[in-house]
């Protein structure tokens, strides 16, 4: 008798544990990591410059920017280049309440042109 109610309580343990396993993992897939998100996003912008192929700002504002290029490195600071000059921000990646990737450049200069860069950017592509 003893055997069998032994038996019975490693069944009943064994079944808790499993109910227990399930959950734990059901519960783990649901967790959002919007780091993940961010991280990749720092990814992309480190690897290469960024030219500004387009810029509308109640105007066509293209030409303005059209021998320039964003530099972004993966400890926060990012470089403006053009004509041989660089004007030196900071940059920093974060999702929206609507779940959209911002990309937020603040540079601190008297240039008109890259103090129209100063703003939360939402990433579309």
């Amino acid at each position: 008798m003893a055997a069998k109610s032994d038996f019975m309580k490693n069944q009943k343990l064994f079944l808790f544990a499993f109910i227990l396993l399930i959950f734990s993992l059901l519960f783990a897939g649901c967790t959002k990591n919007s780091d993940a998100v961010v991280s990749s996003t720092e990814e992309m912008l480190v690897k290469s410059p960024w030219f500004i192929d387009y810029y509308f700002d109640s105007q066509d504002m293209t030409s303005s920017y059209s021998s320039s290029r964003l530099l972004f490195s993966s400890t926060g600071v990012v470089g403006y280049q053009s004509n041989g000059q660089t004007i030196v921000g900071k940059w920093s990646s974060s999702v929206d309440v609507s779940n959209n990737e911002m990309v937020d450049l603040q540079f601190d200069t008297n240039n008109a042109d890259v103090m129209a860069l100063n703003k939360s950017w939402k990433l579309v592509e």
